[in-house]
Order: C-alpha cells, then structure tokens, then sequence
C-alpha cells in the first residue's frame, strides 16, 4: 500500500508539473502572439499598421547569394546615418494591380521619431529596381535611408516577383524584355503607374500628388 501511495504521489506530481509546463507554454505562446501583433501596429500617429514586413512572401530572395546576403545586411547595419537615427523603421508590402493587369510586389518604407514630424503627410520618393527585381536587399537598405530624412518610400516593382525570381536569369529574362525597343512605352506606363499609387497613399503630401499628376 505505502508503494501503491507513493507511486499515486509521484504521479500527482508529474500530472502538476506537467499541467504546469503545459500552461507555461500555452501562456508563452498566447504573450509571444500579442508581442508579435502589437509590434505590427504602429503608423505615423502611432496607430494600425506593420512594423517591418517588407514582402508577403517572408522568404522571398533578397540577394544574389548568401555572401552577398552577409555583406549588404552587415553594411546596413553599421550605416551611420540610419545609426544616429533614432526613431522607427516601418515597411509593408505594396501590392497593387497596373491597368493591364500586372500585380505588382513593391515595399512602402517609412519612419517614425527621431524627430520627425508625426502624424503629418510627407513628401514621396519612388526607388525603381534594377534588372533583378524588387526583392532586393539594397534597395531595402535605400529605402530605410530615405525613410529616416522623412521620406515615404515606394520601391516599385515592374516585373510582378513577389518571391525573388528576379535574380534567376530564366524567370525575369522575358519580362524584362517586355520593355526593350517598342516596349518602351510599356515601362514608361507602369512606372508612372507606381508613381500614382504611391501618390494614392494617405501618408504622402499634396506636393507628391501634383507630381504625380504632372507625370
């Protein structure tokens, strides 16, 4: 009988323990929800939006290789003038749908603090890619320096790649050639397209939609 008891006891304490870890994670998980949530919360007046997100696609390719990876991560991490900077870095995706029909994947980066007048529309920068796309992470590092001098920053994307496919050479071959020779207009179009969406958004100033209209 006295086994029988402490093997119950045992087992009751297992069971507690148990129960108790259980809860742990369950409350660890529901705390890392909310963190994760209320860190995508935050505008220019401190109210809705994502952090840092800057694509849907979360594993979409951002540089030619791993190495190249390293070392543009590394120099953005040690630009000075991001680094005297003292407000936020807050970037979403930017998906939009031209006229004839290309959905574009560009990133819209802004700031907030360090100084910088909250709440109030801001003038608009408009960074086009280079022949690899969009995801790219040096336009990122780009638009976060722009975004701390105060600019509301679209990287456009003329290519419809929200994963990466840019940097293969198969994939972004034929639509970049859409816009050679006679397809000029085409690119013509599109950018001014972005430029428009861009000027669509309520955190961009009145001098941004007249330049949109003037294009």
């Amino acid at each position: 009988n006295e086994s029988k008891n402490t093997t119950v006891r045992m087992s009751d304490r297992t069971l507690t323990l148990l129960l108790a870890t259980g809860a742990t994670f369950v409350c660890a998980s529901l705390v890392a929800r909310v963190r994760s949530r209320a860190a995508r919360r935050l505008t220019m007046s401190g109210a809705a939006e994502p952090a840092v997100r800057w694509a849907l696609d979360d594993d979409a390719r951002t540089a030619a290789s791993a190495d190249q990876a390293h070392i543009l991560a590394q120099a953005w991490g040690s630009d000075p003038e991001i680094g005297v900077f003292g407000g936020t870095l807050c970037a979403v995706p930017f998906v939009r749908t031209t006229t004839d029909g290309l959905v574009m994947h560009g990133s819209l980066a802004y700031c907030n603090g360090g100084g910088l007048r909250e709440g109030s529309p801001r003038p608009g920068v408009c960074l086009v890619h280079t022949a690899v796309g969009p995801q790219d992470l040096y336009l990122r590092w780009r638009a976060h320096a722009l975004a701390t001098r105060g600019y509301v920053v679209l990287i456009a994307d003329l290519l419809g790649d929200p994963h990466g496919d840019g940097w293969e050479p198969a994939w972004c071959g034929p639509r970049r050639e859409v816009y050679t020779g006679e397809g000029r207009p085409l690119l013509q179009r599109r950018t001014r397209e972005a430029l428009q969406q861009l000027a669509e958004s309520p955190l961009v100033d009145a001098s941004t939609r007249r330049a949109a209209r003037a294009v």
